[in-house]
């Protein structure tokens, strides 16, 4: 930044409020162990429990306090493309380029005999998510979702399909009756989850694969991402956008994640950072938190303190929220007290001109 005489910033500075930068946190810890990348984390939703899934075929439990691995979870014959935990913590789901739906025990990682390996026509499974009341689960494969009776492994709902592309997730929404798919055309769909009928049809926003969709907590909307590097909303009441495109990385955006209390919006991809939004807003938060390696996915724990980023690197950051926010508070003062240099240098100047 040039400097006037005065030592202050020159008239023709600007404060740098006007696009995010690199945070000055460091991680709170890093959790190493995987041989390949890590492709997916999630909080248990009690204590300080972590699931990591990766390419390498296996799941990990760690503790997220000591940094130690409890168990590592096999059974898997090839990548683990995703995974997602009951909201009472008993069991947990896994989906798997080996075309197997499995199943584990929530505190011991033993497997939950049967896994569901019939209806995916050969293809991987992608997107896994339960519903909030843990008694269904659903699954995304090629251009199909199905959903399950997570008691019985019977299929209740689908095949849902979209013809001209492929699934990578699927959402519940907060009450349970609607789930949203995004798709390799560039749109989303939502269906009623009981009835399987359609909801809102192909919605279009993103000019490119749309890689991740999650409802916010309240339900009242729908937020996705994708290779266009751009976070879309939508008004969960009339299928509208809300808004223009989120934009701020630079490369495919891989996966979103609200918070637990509804208002920040934290964004991953390719471009090797996590970003952070006004949920209500939509507005960016002044830093971002960069990593060395492409960021897969991230997860707030339960009570939005611990963020969990899988990265390419096959290592998993956890990042501690409060010092997060506590560095956009610091940024956000840095930026008042130039402001403030500038307006009395231009003040200073002004008053020169005239003399």
């Amino acid at each position: 930044m040039a400097s006037s005489p005065s030592g202050g910033p020159t008239p023709s500075s600007k404060p740098s409020t006007e696009a995010p930068s690199p945070s000055s946190q460091t991680p709170h810890k890093v959790l190493e162990g995987h041989s390949d990348i890590v492709k997916r984390v999630a909080f248990f939703p009690y204590g300080r429990r972590l699931l990591s899934a990766s390419h390498d075929g296996t799941i990990f439990i760690w503790d997220v306090e000591s940094g130690e691995v409890e168990k590592k979870v096999t059974g898997h014959t090839a990548s683990v493309n995703s995974i997602v935990i009951a909201p009472d913590g008993s069991i947990f789901a896994s989906g798997s380029k080996d075309r197997t739906l499995r199943f584990w025990h929530g505190l011991t990682g033993e497997p939950e005999e049967p896994p569901i390996a019939s209806g995916f026509k050969g293809r991987e499974v992608w997107g896994v998510s339960f519903s909030p009341d843990g008694l269904r689960v659903a699954a995304t494969c090629a251009s199909y979702v199905h959903i399950w009776d997570t008691r019985t492994r019977d299929p209740i709902v689908g095949p849902l399909e979209v013809p001209s592309g492929g699934y990578y997730t699927t959402a519940f929404s907060p009450d349970g009756s609607r789930i949203a798919a995004d798709a390799a055309d560039g749109t989303v769909r939502v269906w009623d989850s009981v009835s399987g009928e359609v909801v809102f049809d192909a919605l279009k926003g993103h000019s490119s694969t749309v890689r991740c969709a999650a409802f916010t907590p309240d339900g009242e909307q729908l937020v996705t991402c994708a290779e266009d590097n751009a976070i879309r909303r939508w008004d969960m009441e009339s299928g509208d956008l809300i808004g223009v495109p989120h934009k701020g990385h630079t490369d495919t955006v891989y996966s979103i994640v609200p918070s637990p209390n509804g208002k920040i919006l934290a964004s991953s991809g390719a471009d090797r950072t996590v970003r952070f939004w006004d949920l209500k807003t939509g507005d960016p938060k002044p830093t971002f938190l960069q990593h060395d390696s492409v960021v897969h996915a991230a997860a707030f724990s339960s009570d939005g303190r611990l963020l969990a980023v899988a990265c390419h690197d096959t290592k998993v950051y956890i990042w501690d929220m409060k010092a997060v926010e506590a560095g956009w508070c610091t940024f956000l003062l840095a930026c008042a007290r130039n402001l403030i240099i500038l307006l009395q240098n231009l003040k200073m100047i002004t008053t020169h001109s005239w003399m």
